[in-house]
């Protein structure tokens, strides 16, 4: 029964995740992402899925910070991201070897965590085109997904496997858009 109520969680967490990027406010989209993140570390942490639940937190908390913090100074967005990226892959290590037995896929959240995270400050960072940057973003987007829905996979939390397989489908078809965009970009220029 437990499994079922993690999962009817996990889905309506995960749905508000998804249903976030039809929103252009910041503000909508990091308060419906805040309540996934609340839905899974509940979920998580019924299903004994630690690390991935210290991720979830740490997300939480830094949309919190994002959602009432005035600055718009992107070194100190970068700043808090990467605390947050550093707190969550330590502090998801630390609990995967205590509470969750250092299982190997208990690794596979916080490497999520850390690739997404550095493909988002690389084009956030470096001066790159806007089409280069939704590039790395969809590719650290997709690996991201293939770590995640392998975790949900092995946890028993099947919407983080079909949400991220979605997500990683959809990361390839516009990765595929992105391909063809460069191309006539270059066809063009070749003229």
């Amino acid at each position: 029964m437990i499994l079922i109520i993690a999962n009817i969680l996990s889905f309506i967490g995960n749905t508000l995740f998804t249903l976030s990027s039809l929103f252009k406010s910041k503000r909508n989209i990091l308060l419906l992402q805040s309540a996934n993140h609340i839905l899974a570390v509940i979920s998580e942490i019924m299903t004994a899925a630690y690390s991935g639940m210290v991720q979830e937190a740490v997300s939480l908390i830094r949309n919190i910070i994002f959602l009432f913090a005035k600055a718009k100074n992107k070194m100190v967005e970068l700043i808090i991201t990467l605390t947050g990226v550093v707190i969550a892959v330590t502090v998801g290590i630390i609990i995967n070897v205590l509470l969750s037995g250092n299982v190997w896929y208990g690794y596979l959240p916080i490497g999520g965590t850390i690739v997404y995270s550095t493909f988002v400050i690389l084009a956030f960072m470096l001066n790159v085109s806007e089409l280069k940057g939704e590039a790395l973003i969809k590719i650290g987007l997709a690996l991201n997904s293939i770590l995640w829905g392998t975790y949900g996979l092995f946890v028993e939390l099947y919407p983080i496997l079909i949400f991220n397989g979605i997500t990683l489908i959809l990361c390839i078809l516009s990765l595929i858009r992105i391909k063809i965009i460069k191309n006539k970009i270059n066809e063009n220029s070749e003229e």
